[in-house]
């Protein structure tokens, strides 16, 4: 699984996640605002079909600086630095 990036960097109420993956896999989001809480969840099944974007419903959040960590079972796969306004 490979995790490219989240559209837009600047997001307003939803953001647009790129995934790759050739399996049938769960993906899990974990939220973190500037102080390093976890501010939202989310786990996924992603479908195996190679390229996939994840629509994600941010407006729940407030504004500021967040960092999206992306997991799949247990492992660490990248870290996305944004801004919701």
């Amino acid at each position: 699984m490979l995790v490219h990036d989240l559209h837009p960097s600047l997001i307003v109420n939803n953001g647009l996640l790129r995934v790759v993956s050739e399996t049938k896999e769960k993906i899990t989001l974990k939220l973190l605002d500037k102080e390093g809480r976890i501010t939202k969840s989310l786990t996924t099944l992603l479908e195996g079909n190679g390229i996939q974007d994840l629509f994600l419903n941010l407006s729940d959040l407030n504004s500021g600086t967040y960092i999206l960590n992306t997991f799949c079972g247990g492992r660490f796969l990248k870290s996305i630095k944004f801004i919701k306004s």
